[in-house]
């Protein structure tokens, strides 16, 4: 199962930055809703500040001209691929190569870009800096943090993006903090979401996720009724062979966020831990293992993509996927939809867990004012695509719910030594009923090894 639970992680992971470059969100594009009113904000100190829409629109335009429009970017996608995603797929998007003639055409200059695969970029611009070779522009993502600012590889993001512009997305700037210092900003984010199997929900006569979330009333008791209700005998073998819900190993993390903590904790001073000991995180693993051990709506004798089959074939109630998804995945005869996360004991309305990625700055970085205009340009450039495609594709309704869910994702990088000895650890016990006091403290400590040593690389 351990190596399945890293499949797992592979697979979502490869979806999330199919997300990242190809689809996207519209904050932007909302932003531009607000232009004639004057906004009233509460700043991270609590402190009320009041601004006009033209403001905002002068702090957040791209520059007219650039001094020096060269940069260098370090990217996981190649031209080539890019030119084939794009014949596959004509609205296809990428975050570089669909910015770089725009840029190119604007300021002047050339964009050089690095281009390596995904697992690769940690190490390619570890050894860029080492070698004192100008990189302008990277990605942070959950497995380079925090290791880009425990070596020093990349810069503070304040030197040439103001992260509390409105444009930027909280969850990013925060996810990317490390000892009080902002080190990455976005505005594009993919959030988990509870897709469920309308037309089996219809025939069992059972109150289904949507209609739940539609009253204001969707959260743990109505999702485990709603998966206790689902499961079931259909065949008469007096075996179960109908579940409730079924998803990847990593339920226990996503239903954390849905409690408002997620299993990683960055603190300000700069040292790496957990929140496993909080009660957030506590009652999250006791619902999950309870969903597998006493209440049984999760076939505890199955896992991976076990579950994403069931689920399509109609014998699986409710399952997860990154945003939109879904639809593609689970496409069949029946017909699906989605609602947000159930919300926890100590959770918030509309805010868990999901997928993704920042943009920061090297410290070999030559023109790190060109490389913020850039990343405007191109977040600017990927919400105004992807809204009217999304609006086509799914409705209004749905995109303005995605937009407000991607805006309030929960997530923590997880990219230090000993998180995967810590995750089996709960995994394991979770699927074994074993008292989650004992396994949380376990793999607490392996997470302060794994800190330790990430921290003396």
């Amino acid at each position: 199962m351990r190596k399945q639970f890293k499949k797992m992680f592979a697979l979502l992971l490869a979806g999330t930055l199919v997300l990242t470059s190809f689809t996207g969100c519209s904050k932007g594009v909302e932003k531009d809703k607000e232009m004639n009113a004057e906004v009233t904000e509460t700043t991270e100190n609590g402190a009320e500040e009041t601004t006009q829409a033209e403001t905002k629109e002068e702090v957040s335009s791209l520059p007219e001209t650039l001094d020096n429009p060269n940069i260098t970017i370090l990217w996981h996608t190649s031209e080539e691929t890019y030119q084939t995603n794009k014949q596959n797929d004509p609205n296809a998007f990428d975050a570089v190569w669909s910015v770089l003639p725009e840029f190119e055409a604007k300021y002047g200059g050339k964009v050089e870009v690095k281009a390596v695969g995904w697992g690769e970029m940690k190490d390619t611009l570890i050894n860029m800096v080492n070698a004192g070779e100008v990189c302008d522009l990277a990605q942070a993502n959950d497995q380079n943090f925090p290791i880009y600012p425990v070596k020093k590889l990349i810069q503070p993001i304040s030197g040439y993006i103001d992260a509390n512009d409105d444009f930027w997305y909280d969850g990013i700037t925060n996810a990317f903090t490390f000892g009080g210092e902002s080190y990455a900003v976005g505005n594009d984010a993919t959030p988990i979401v509870l897709y469920y199997n309308k037309s089996l929900f219809e025939s069992n006569g059972v109150k289904s996720p949507g209609e739940y979330y539609a009253e204001g009333n969707w959260n743990w008791d109505t999702f485990k009724e709603a998966a206790v209700s689902m499961t079931g005998d259909t065949d008469g073998d007096s075996v179960n062979d109908q579940f409730g819900f079924g998803w990847w190993d990593g339920d226990y993390g996503v239903f954390m966020t849905t409690n408002g903590v997620t299993n990683m904790a960055y603190n300000q001073d700069g040292t790496i831990g957990t929140n496993f000991g909080t009660e957030n995180a506590k009652e999250a693993v006791q619902f999950i293992q309870d969903a597998y051990v006493k209440d049984k709506y999760i076939d505890a004798s199955k896992s991976g993509d076990y579950f994403m089959n069931e689920f399509k074939s109609g014998k699986m109630a409710m399952t997860l996927e990154y945003g939109f998804n879904g639809f593609t995945a689970y496409a069949s005869d029946y017909e699906v939809d989605f609602v947000p996360l159930p919300v926890g004991p100590k959770g918030e309305k509309d805010k868990a867990a999901g997928g993704l990625t920042g943009w920061c700055v090297p410290v070999t970085a030559s023109n790190g004012e060109a490389a913020a205009a850039f990343v405007r340009m191109s977040c600017e450039m990927y919400g105004e695509h992807i809204n009217s495609i999304n609006v086509e594709k799914y409705g209004q309704e749905k995109v303005d719910l995605f937009n407000t869910l991607a805006q309030n994702v929960l997530f923590a990088p997880i990219g230090i030594e000993k998180y995967w000895d810590a995750n089996w650890t709960i995994v394991s016990g979770i699927r074994e009923g074993t008292p989650i006091s004992t396994f949380l403290q376990v793999a607490d400590e392996q997470i302060a090894e794994g800190a330790k040593i990430t921290m003396e690389q």
